[in-house]
């Protein structure tokens, strides 16, 4: 996995004295890291693997007192050699591609284990699954020592949902059925604390469970939303959709399924009404400079996706790839055994 370089490691090379930070390969960089790199008169020079070995890591220094992530504890996750995971928030703004996957299993287990499949973030799916938020935070938790963050579909636009979800420690939230500019002030009030929201602080999983209460820094800059974009309204209002959501949402995310049977069109995937709606909308984010993540039913379809500008693709889900699998190998199974009898 390529590293990604954030402002706050920027920080830590240069606290170390460090002008040249030598990696043996250019990393992804977040737009805040190479605003400080500038400021700072940084550069990085790229050695390649062995002379970095010589001279110093490639790793980001590991940073002290309150997790890097956005998680509250679950933030603090070793991954991929970089000591800890960058805030999902930031990742979602560099040039990296993301894949994910839905999960519906209600259980910390299989979160525990998708989260070690190779998948950026796994998202779980509140608001097609039978979850209340006990179970999200275990699931959560699970997260900690994968490679994954855990983005999280609410069930519907309140404010308990929005707010619990947040709390018990979701790197990202995905929310559905936003179709007007009002959901989105809606949705901003909810998920922002004062003066820009109304959002209450208290001592939950992202706080460190009071721990970190008296050292806030800016809480709203990690806050990481990601609206869903799957209705006809959705479409129509888009220009207002993105003005409301212009300072706090970096990212959008397009729901094939539900944008398809709002048209009329249920299913139809390939039908050009709906790849044209969706191309558009692309257009329209990218204008903004807002990245646009889509639902993705296989992974042939992700790269296409991909192909065409996306810059997120969450993959159907956990048991979808699981039911897909057994479906291409067990005609073949069933099939030797008869030859055999």
């Amino acid at each position: 996995m390529q590293n990604i370089l954030t402002k706050n490691e920027i920080l830590e090379y240069s606290k170390r004295g460090l002008k040249q930070i030598l990696l043996a390969e250019m990393p992804l960089m977040t737009d805040l890291a190479q605003e400080e790199m500038e400021r700072l008169g940084m550069e990085i020079v790229v050695t390649g693997e062995e002379e970095t070995s010589k001279t110093q890591t490639a790793a980001a220094p590991r940073i002290e007192g309150r997790p890097a992530g956005s998680g509250g504890y679950g933030g603090a996750a070793v991954y991929a050699g970089t000591g800890q995971k960058p805030l999902f928030k930031e990742v979602i703004c560099s040039p990296k591609k993301l894949v994910g996957t839905f999960v519906g299993t209600p259980h910390p287990v299989m979160t525990e284990y998708v989260g070690h499949l190779g998948f950026d973030f796994v998202c779980i799916d509140s608001e097609h699954n039978a979850m209340h938020l006990e179970t999200v935070q275990k699931m959560l938790q699970s997260l900690r020592h994968t490679p994954a963050y855990g983005m999280v579909r609410v069930p519907t636009l309140t404010y308990e949902c929005v707010t619990g979800a947040l709390d018990i420690g979701a790197d990202a939230l995905l929310i559905p059925q936003i179709r007007t500019a009002d959901d989105v002030l809606r949705l901003r009030s909810f998920s922002l604390y004062p003066p820009k929201g109304r959002r209450g602080v208290g001592p939950s999983r992202l706080w460190d469970y009071g721990d970190s209460l008296s050292d806030s820094g800016d809480m709203n800059r990690r806050t990481n939303i990601v609206i869903q974009l799957e209705t006809v309204a959705a479409v129509e209002n888009i220009d207002d959709i993105l003005k409301a959501a212009d300072d706090f949402v970096d990212m959008f995310f397009v729901g094939p399924g539900d944008l398809s049977m709002d048209m009329g069109i249920f299913g139809q995937f390939t039908n050009p009404k709906l790849v044209d709606t969706i191309l558009y909308l692309r257009e329209k984010t990218r204008a903004l400079r807002k990245r646009l993540g889509v639902f993705a039913g296989n992974f042939q379809a992700a790269q296409s996706w991909f192909e065409k500008g996306f810059d997120m693709a969450l993959v159907n889900s956990e048991l979808a790839i699981l039911g897909a699998a057994v479906s291409r190998e067990m005609p073949a199974l069933r099939a030797a055994i008869e030859e055999q009898s």
